[in-house]
């Protein structure tokens, strides 16, 4: 058969990460060899990097035409809405790539390392590209968090390197909202990230790639809370398209 070239249509972290499940699906379903197409988009390489650099059933970048990810061969929404899907987006992907659906959740292969002090501390990461937030109504979810954990500290992410190192990949912007926090973790890149997350008691994000990884680090700290603030509006949208929802988040809507 063919070998799998793979793309998702945008570049951010969460963008590829609803593909993560498939070149070891096609490789053990299907034998075949999966490359990520040569001039893919990604608005950091480190995503790159951490989704199919790690992953030991991505081959490398191959030039051509994707054959594989969101591509209009796959009218993902219309099959969704159809009833034609599982119920789960990572198993909608690999269920209309032709695969038997096996996974629930994005898989990333890098093993984090753990560090002391964060254990009883929430990593909170306040920033998003798609969707954009209320900041009063963040203030009062996050409010309402520390009531409900008055033991836990809660420290706000922020990067040491600019996250768009890709600037022209996609007409986006980058929201980000402080509130206030009892401190802040300089990320030294998304290794680290994950090393950080997997660390901690908890996470609290916005709808973005961060929650989306979250989803994908309980593989190795199953313990790990998270939870992801959404306008109600957005959830339900996200519902109904069948997208970026995992039921090992919990999302608190407004």
């Amino acid at each position: 058969m063919d070998d799998v070239i793979l793309s998702a249509w945008h570049g951010g972290l969460g963008d590829s990460l609803q593909f993560s499940t498939l070149p070891e699906e096609f490789h053990k379903q299907q034998g075949r060899d999966t490359y990520i197409l040569e001039n893919a988009p990604f608005r950091n390489p480190e995503i790159y990097d951490l989704v199919w650099g790690e992953n030991p059933y991505v081959k490398g970048k191959k030039s051509g035409t994707r054959n594989a990810g969101d591509i209009p061969e796959i009218p993902y929404q219309e099959w969704v809405a159809e009833g034609k899907g599982t119920g789960k987006a990572i198993s909608n992907w690999e269920l209309f790539h032709g695969l038997e659906p096996v996974n629930t959740y994005p898989k990333i292969y890098y093993e984090p390392e753990k560090h002391e002090g964060f254990d009883d501390a929430f990593i909170v990461d306040f920033s998003s590209i798609s969707i954009g937030y209320d900041k009063n109504q963040l203030k009062n979810i996050f409010e309402d968090m520390k009531r409900e954990y008055p033991d836990k500290k809660f420290l706000s992410v922020y990067f040491k390197n600019d996250l768009f190192v890709e600037k022209d990949v996609d007409n986006v912007k980058h929201n980000v909202y402080d509130i206030g926090f009892e401190g802040y973790v300089e990320i030294e890149n998304i290794f680290k990230y994950c090393d950080l997350m997997s660390s901690a008691y908890g996470v609290l994000t916005l709808s973005s790639g961060a929650s989306h990884l979250s989803s994908a680090l309980q593989q190795y700290s199953p313990d790990l809370k998270s939870f992801c603030v959404m306008p109600e509006k957005w959830y339900n949208k996200h519902k109904k398209m069948g997208i970026f929802l995992f039921d090992n988040i919990q999302h608190l809507t407004y």
